[in-house]
């Protein structure tokens, strides 16, 4: 419901996961097995001078400095920008006002979220069909629209959970004098683990 982008987010999550297993079993290898450890110290001499060669061929103009470090450190640094900008994205969607729009010329209408989460979360609570429930506001193409999650107990009826939740969702619309879009997620329980759980209103 968010714009978290979860293949992106899994796919980073990937990358980072494989890349600290790659270095902690070369760690791990280096340090418990004598050869490889004697490997590496008899390879550091010769890769230090390749490095040291490869700078020395690439000078940045005459400033004696090679061109490659800076290159590197520009690299780094969008490195930095783009993950900052990745983390900066996640978990946004949420809005505050269910409803906000505009009524005559001089007048607005505005609702808040919390008036509809709280009337269906506080509707929800009172059943005993479910072990818990949670009403949450997202902006859906521009639209506000609720999720409603509910955790069904073991054995209830998934079209039973189903007609539960719209009919809370019904008696809001009546309330606010209007239909609001809403996601409905149903899990929990056996019967429900086996059926399909999500529906859009």
């Amino acid at each position: 419901m968010n714009s978290t982008n979860r293949a992106l987010n899994r796919l980073l999550l990937l990358i980072v996961g494989l890349l600290l297993v790659a270095v902690g079993a070369a760690a791990a290898t280096a340090v418990l097995l004598p050869g490889v450890r004697d490997g590496w110290k008899a390879s550091a001499g010769p890769v230090q001078r390749q490095v040291e060669s490869w700078l020395q061929a690439t000078p940045l103009g005459t400033t004696g400095v090679s061109w490659i470090m800076p290159a590197v450190l520009v690299l780094i640094v969008l490195a930095v920008i783009l993950l900052l900008a990745f983390a900066l994205r996640q978990g946004r969607g949420r809005t505050g006002t269910v409803v906000d729009e505009a009524v005559g010329e001089h007048g607005q209408t505005v609702i808040s979220s919390k008036v509809a989460e709280e009337a269906i979360q506080d509707a929800l609570s009172a059943r005993p069909e479910f072990v818990a429930s949670h009403v949450s506001t997202y902006r859906v193409k521009r639209t506000p629209t609720l999720k409603v999650s509910v955790t069904c107990r073991r054995g209830v009826s998934p079209a039973d959970a189903s007609a539960i939740v719209e009919s809370s969702l019904k008696a809001l619309d009546q309330l606010l004098g209007r239909e609001l879009p809403a996601l409905v997620q149903i899990s929990g329980g056996f019967r429900a683990r086996v059926s399909g759980s999500t529906r859009l209103q």
